[in-house]
């Protein structure tokens, strides 16, 4: 259970662009038909073009509450563990039941954390004010795909540095629109989805 607890904490400018965008230099290929895998591979994607594209700078915080949950859960579990050892059960059993009982509380506010505060954030970038005198606007990504559905939803969040005003834009579509018959994702059709998500909030703050 702590293993997977840590497996779970560690999962967290258009110009010149390759005709098929590669990710460590190995076109982005995978299972078609595993969702988790199509869905990770579109999330990466769309992550590279804030980061790299637009050089916005990530935010680990959401990933780094994530951590910090499950690593005092895995703290009550070693300690549970140690302590079982050194003090064999009945003499345990007061710091078993408080470990025991903590490690499900942390259980539940990991739940509540990911479920309200991280939703399916896998992006939190910041984009740094040129002059250094506002604070930085705040861009999120953030994606569904239901199991057993082909329906990729990707939303863009965008959140003014100055007057912290929130606006989205999304687009669904099936992810078969993205990729070949041998699985590789197409970034001729990807990459351009994304940018028009993004320049539609950056044109409306220009507006405003």
């Amino acid at each position: 259970r702590s293993s997977d607890l840590w497996k779970m904490a560690t999962r967290g400018a258009k110009n010149g662009l390759l005709d098929k965008w590669k990710i460590d230099d190995k076109p982005v290929k995978i299972d078609k038909w595993d969702g988790s895998a199509v869905k990770n591979s579109l999330d990466d994607c769309a992550k590279k073009v804030l980061l790299e594209k637009y050089k916005y700078v990530e935010n680990f915080g959401l990933i780094d509450g994530r951590l910090a949950i499950c690593t005092i859960s895995c703290v009550f579990a070693i300690v549970a563990l140690v302590w079982d050892y050194l003090h064999p059960f009945p003499e345990s059993k007061t710091v078993l039941t408080i470990c025991v009982v903590s490690y499900f509380l942390m259980m539940g506010v990991l739940t509540i954390y990911t479920s309200y505060k991280e939703k399916s954030i896998f992006l939190v970038a910041h984009r740094k004010d040129p002059t250094g005198m506002d604070p930085d606007d705040i861009w999120q990504l953030s994606s569904n795909l239901k199991r057993f559905d082909d329906k990729y939803t990707l939303k863009v969040t965008f959140i003014g540095g100055r007057n912290k005003r929130q606006r989205e834009a999304e687009f669904t579509k099936s992810v078969a629109s993205f990729f070949d018959e041998s699985g590789t994702l197409v970034m001729d059709v990807y990459e351009p989805e994304v940018f028009k998500l993004h320049d539609s909030l950056l044109t409306e703050r220009k507006v405003k």
